[in-house]
Parts: C-alpha cells; sequence; structure tokens
C-alpha cells in the first residue's frame, strides 16, 4: 500500500487509511480535517452548511467544502455501469489518472491543481467509486468568467493592457502544453484558471480527466486543439488578438518543421468554424426533447408542449390545458389579432420571479395546413426551432421559453394552432425607431445616431449569415432596439434583437440568394428612412471585402423582384 502510494504521488509522506471498503491516501496534515471514523466528511460539511455542489452527472459529482483549513474541491467520480468499471479495470481511476496528470504539468511549470487525498473503492478486483481532494487555488477565476464579467468592468487602458497580456499569456501557456506533447481533448476556458499578479495574467489548468499525453503531437493535432480552444474566442474577441495569441504560441512552439503563420491562421479558422458548426447545430437540437435544460409535456394525444426548466409545471400544464385562455376577454393584454396571427401579453413566473411575456398563437390559416404538417413542421414549431439557432450561434433574439401543439379535429392528432412564449423586453421596433425617435433628434445627433444603428443592422445581419442562418421576412418591423437603462437613443450604441422567427432557416452553406433575398427584403422595409448613402454605408459595413457595385446591383434586382410578387399576389409592402 505505501509503495502503491509512493509511485502514484511520488513522495514517502503519504499515509494509508481504510474506512469500510473504501482506501484512502492523504497527506497526514490534512487527515484530521477531511477523514473521520467512517471516512470522508461529507455528511458532516453538508450538515454543516460547508459543502455546495459545484457539478453533478452520472459519471462525477463536484463538491467544494469551506474548511477551518481552507476551501477545498472534491471530486466524486461514480461508477453507474458495466461500461465505466471496464474502462477503470484497464485505465485506472480517474481520481489517480488525474493525480498522476498534475503531478506530470507541475513537473513541466504548468501551474494545477494539488491532490492531498486519494480515495478508491474495490469490491473484489474491480475499483468502484473513487475521490480525489484537492485544496482550492487562491484567488482566481475561471478563464471564461473573467474574460465576461471581471475585465469588463476594468477602465480603458487597464482593459486592454490586460486583454494584451492574457492573449500572450495564454499563448505560451498553449505552447508549454503543446512543446510537451500535452492535449487537453476539452479544451476551453472553463478548465482553465485566472489571477492578476500586478496585472499580469498568471494561468492554472483544471479537470485533468481530459488531459492527453501523447507520442508525438502533429502540426494538425495541434490545430485541431486550437481550433477548441479557439471556438470560445472566435465570438467573443477580435483578429488582433487571436494573431497576438498565435504569435506568442508560434514563439513558444521550439523544434521540429517550420509552418507558415497565415496559413496555420488560416487552417484554425477553418477549423473553428467547422467545428462551430457541429457543436451549434448539436445545442440547437436540444430544444426537441427533455434534457437538463427542457421538460416535456402531454395532455392526451397530440396536445403537447416542450418548456425550458425555469417555467412553472403548473403553468404549463393550465396553458397545455386551455392554450386559448389568455386570449378570452379580459385575461390578458391582446397585442395583435389578425387572421394570421393572435398575440397577448401576460405576466407568468419564471424561475420564480414575475416576468412579462409575450403570447403568441399561430392560427390555422387554411384547411390543408394539418396535412401540409406532414412535410414541414408547423409555424409554432418553426419559430421555436429558429430561436434555438440563434441562441446556440450567440445571435441577440428574446428568450423563446416554451411551444405549445394543439391537435386540429378531424386530422389524428395533427397540428391545428400551436402556441409559442417569449419573455418582452422593454424596447421598440426598428421601424418605430427609424419613423418616430430619429426625426425628433437635432441633425447631427440624427446622423450619428443613423451611423451607429446602420453599423449595428450591418453587423447582426453579417452574424445571422455567417453563422449559416437567413431570415427570408427580415425587415424593420422584425427587428428591436432597445438601449442600456437610461440610455441616450443621441449618444449610446442600440442593442438589437431578432424577432418573428417563422422565416429563420439553417442552411450550411448558406446559399448566396439567401443572403441578397434577405438583403434586399431589409432594404424596401428602410427604403423612405435611409438614403443611397446610408445604404451603400450599411453594404461596406456587411462585407468590406465584397464589390459593392456587384452587390448593390444584386440586391436591387431582388427587391424588384420581391415588389412584382407583392403586386401580383396583392399584398402591401411593409
Amino acid at each position: 500500500k505505501g509503495g502503491s502510494g509512493a509511485r502514484l504521488f511520488n513522495a514517502p509522506e503519504w499515509s494509508w487509511f481504510r474506512a469500510g471498503d473504501t482506501g484512502w491516501w492523504v497527506l497526514p496534515n490534512w487527515r484530521e480535517a477531511l477523514l473521520g471514523p467512517g471516512g470522508l466528511r461529507l455528511e458532516e460539511w453538508r450538515a454543516e452548511g460547508r459543502l455546495t455542489t459545484i457539478k453533478a452527472g452520472p459519471h462525477r459529482v463536484v463538491y467544494r467544502a469551506d474548511l477551518a483549513t481552507g476551501s477545498v474541491f472534491v471530486k466524486h467520480f461514480l461508477v453507474p455501469d458495466l461500461r465505466t468499471k471496464l474502462r477503470q479495470w484497464f485505465r485506472r481511476g480517474k481520481g489517480r489518472n488525474e493525480a498522476r496528470r498534475a503531478a506530470h504539468l507541475s513537473k513541466i511549470g504548468v501551474q494545477t491543481i494539488t491532490p492531498i487525498a486519494l480515495g478508491e473503492r474495490r469490491r473484489g478486483a474491480f475499483l468502484l467509486e473513487n475521490f480525489l481532494i484537492t485544496p482550492a487555488i487562491p484567488d482566481t477565476l475561471p478563464l471564461d468568467e473573467f474574460v465576461e464579467l471581471s475585465l469588463p468592468r476594468f477602465d480603458e487602458p487597464r482593459r486592454r493592457r490586460i486583454a494584451r497580456a492574457l492573449a500572450k499569456e495564454l499563448g505560451r501557456f498553449t505552447a508549454r502544453l503543446h512543446q510537451h506533447q500535452i492535449v487537453h481533448e476539452d479544451f476551453h476556458p472553463g478548465n482553465i484558471l485566472v489571477r492578476l499578479v500586478d496585472d499580469r495574467p498568471v494561468l492554472a489548468m483544471i479537470d485533468l480527466d481530459a488531459l492527453r499525453v501523447r507520442k508525438r503531437l502533429s502540426w494538425r493535432a495541434a490545430r485541431a486543439n486550437l481550433a477548441l480552444l479557439n471556438h470560445y474566442f472566435w465570438t467573443r474577441c477580435g483578429l488582433t488578438d487571436r494573431r497576438r495569441f498565435l504569435r506568442a504560441y508560434l514563439a513558444g512552439r521550439r523544434g521540429g518543421p517550420t509552418i507558415d503563420p497565415r496559413a496555420f491562421a488560416r487552417e484554425i479558422e477553418q477549423a473553428t468554424r467547422a467545428w462551430a458548426e457541429r457543436l451549434w447545430t448539436h445545442w440547437g437540437k436540444r430544444c426537441r426533447r427533455r434534457n437538463k435544460y427542457f421538460e416535456t409535456y402531454q395532455n392526451g394525444f397530440g396536445r403537447w408542449s416542450i418548456a425550458v426548466k425555469d417555467m412553472d409545471a403548473s403553468v404549463v400544464k393550465t396553458l397545455l390545458a386551455d392554450p386559448d385562455a389568455p386570449f378570452r376577454p379580459g385575461a390578458a393584454k391582446i397585442v395583435k389579432n389578425s387572421r394570421t396571427t393572435a398575440i397577448a401579453e401576460l405576466t407568468l413566473p419564471i424561475a420564480g420571479v414575475d416576468a412579462t411575456v409575450i403570447y403568441k398563437r399561430f392560427n390555422r390559416r387554411q384547411w390543408i395546413d394539418p396535412f401540409l404538417c406532414l412535410f414541414r413542421p408547423s409555424r409554432g414549431w418553426q419559430a421555436w426551432q429558429a430561436a434555438q439557432h440563434l441562441v446556440s450561434r450567440a445571435i441577440p433574439t428574446p428568450r423563446t421559453l416554451a411551444v405549445f401543439n394543439r391537435p386540429a379535429k378531424g386530422w389524428l392528432g395533427l397540428p391545428g394552432d400551436t402556441y409559442v412564449i417569449a419573455l418582452k423586453h422593454k424596447s421598440i421596433t426598428l421601424y418605430e425607431y427609424a419613423h418616430d425617435v430619429l426625426p425628433t433628434l437635432e441633425p447631427r445627433s440624427r446622423r450619428r445616431a443613423s451611423r451607429r444603428l446602420i453599423g449595428a443592422l450591418a453587423h447582426l445581419t453579417r452574424l445571422l449569415h455567417e453563422r449559416s442562418l437567413s431570415h427570408r421576412d427580415l425587415k424593420a418591423a422584425n427587428v428591436l432596439v432597445s438601449f442600456e437603462p437610461g440610455g441616450d437613443p443621441a449618444t449610446d450604441e442600440p442593442s438589437l434583437r431578432l424577432i418573428d422567427l417563422v422565416g429563420v432557416r439553417h442552411l450550411h452553406p448558406l446559399p448566396k440568394h439567401r443572403k441578397r433575398q434577405n438583403l434586399a427584403r431589409l432594404a424596401l422595409s428602410l427604403v423612405d428612412v435611409f438614403n443611397r448613402t446610408d445604404a451603400l454605408r450599411f453594404l461596406l459595413c456587411y462585407d468590406p471585402r465584397a464589390d459593392w457595385k456587384t452587390l448593390w446591383r444584386e440586391v436591387d434586382r431582388g427587391a424588384a423582384r420581391k415588389i412584382a410578387r407583392n403586386r401580383r399576389n396583392g399584398r402591401e409592402l411593409t
């Protein structure tokens, strides 16, 4: 036993302790704080209010225990099935493997966790549950939390200085791993801790279960690992910081064949885009079934709902039993009631807090609509699925909370009317902002506000298309404009969100004609607001690398086709 501990931790001071069928290796100065006569003091800490569950899943539970000697993290590795038992038979326990990898990282100069106790429960020759306990690394935050919450609070130029230093340090940190043939197969900022020492970032690696040491790390494998990390920063930082990271990374990779930095950077961006598309598509499908984010409900044949976990189950069941209740006189504020849709505004408890929501009913427009749902989704489901595609791709839209399906009578459960619930934001439509707010500003302020609006609108449209989504009804009435509380439209940057998502489609790669149709529809909705100079400014912001004259002509032809189509159908263009 003592030899096993020496092989694992390479230190003779570890002591052995048995509690029931669980054996413990523990540092002597931590034994009394962590272990009692019955083993690990988890229940004792829970009763004293010192224990917090950080993560919980079928294969692992992570706790934080705030002790008198300092905070510690307890990783409890579970063995829920035969596959996991067999895996541990061949690969040893996950706790033991993490401890070995932590020792290896420390040896090459990478800061990481420091094991202070390892517990393994065995039954015969089979290793079952096991534990790894490590002290908290003081004064650190996960890198993603630091980037999203802490860094924006710093004043300039300190924020910019720290961001530059962080990009370089992360590049050197990653190069050190790759230089020693180490890759992290779950390489994202949540598994990296950061602390500032005189505004200099210091990084540490955690969650070592996915760490792998290879005999040889090729540039192709390194590129795939960099793309995994780049996926997070690709949507959150600029090209300059990503180039700064890559220069620091390449400077830290010594030996081996030389590569073209520009070609390598392009390959990383392409691999990142391919990885992101797979991940976004997977995330976009989570809304289709019950999981840790969504709950499903059933009320008879063909009457069902899918809702986010934040919605109260009793509220969902009540609406599912009578989805038309909010549209009855006096039940809620009716915002719209037309042949195709009805919209009500009501207050519902969301995550225990009353919130104003938009409740939208998609009316059955023709008698054949239920039959057509055999070949295409209902409009309510299209809007629900589109909202998840937008959210998964970080494209701003009001949070969609639930979708309801009510079967059509006589159609054997096929959808009749469908319903969607979304959060209401304090905002106005782009059409209202352009016609009612902009004209009230002073001429100089109006020009500046218009340019800010054009830039924000071009960025939103480019983002939509870059992430393989199109919105065939992309018009001013389907874009919401809002400002920070107390914000001034004359001086502040507008925040834009997309609504009315029935026309949103996911196509990868997105065809060129879809992009041009979206641009033409948007241009027609703002033709009486912005002049030709504004339109040119929009196109240059939307795609600075395109031939703007060709793009202009293509959008103009698309707009002409839309006008002719509406005239043939006798529909008013809005």
